[in-house]
C-alpha cells in the first residue's frame, strides 16, 4: 500500500463519494415523485424508509453503519426521513385513503375539463358559422 492509496480527510475516497451522490440522487428523485403524484410515493407501498432510499441509490444499507457514515451521513438520511415522513402517510391503510382523495380531486377536475372543452367546441362551431356568413357576405359584394 502507498502512501497515495491510503485516504485521506483532503482527499475523500472516490467510492465513499460515489456512494454519497447516488444517496443525494435518489433523495431528489424521491422527492420529485412524491411532487409529481400529488404528495404521494408511488412505490413501497407508499413509504419511505432508509431501506427504500438504499434500494434507490444502489448502496447497502450496513454502508450507513460503519463509523465514517454512522455519525454523519446516516444522521443526515435519517433527518431528511423525518421531513418526507411528515408530508406522507404511514400505513397502507393511509396511503389508500390518500389514493382515494387524490382521485376523488382528479375525478373533479376531468369532469370541469370536460366541461371547459365542450363549451370550446361549441364557441368553434359558432365562430365557424359566423365566418362563413361573412365569408358569403364579402363574396355576394
Amino acid at each position: 500500500m502507498t502512501i497515495d492509496s491510503i485516504p485521506s480527510p483532503e482527499k475523500p475516497n472516490a467510492r465513499t463519494e460515489a456512494a454519497l451522490a447516488r444517496l443525494h440522487k435518489a433523495m431528489r428523485d424521491i422527492e420529485a415523485e412524491i411532487a409529481a403524484h400529488q404528495g404521494i410515493y408511488p412505490f413501497n407501498f407508499g413509504r419511505v424508509t432508509q431501506s427504500e432510499l438504499c434500494r434507490r441509490a444502489d448502496v447497502k444499507k450496513a454502508t450507513l453503519q460503519n463509523p465514517l457514515h454512522k455519525d454523519t451521513t446516516r444522521v443526515e438520511i435519517m433527518a431528511w426521513l423525518d421531513t418526507i415522513s411528515a408530508q406522507l402517510a404511514q400505513t397502507r391503510d393511509g396511503t389508500r385513503e390518500r389514493v382515494t382523495e387524490v382521485a376523488d380531486g382528479l375525478a373533479v377536475e376531468v369532469q370541469r375539463l370536460t366541461q371547459t372543452l365542450q363549451a370550446a367546441e361549441q364557441r368553434i362551431v359558432q365562430l365557424e358559422a359566423d365566418n362563413a356568413a361573412l365569408c358569403s357576405r364579402l363574396a355576394a359584394r
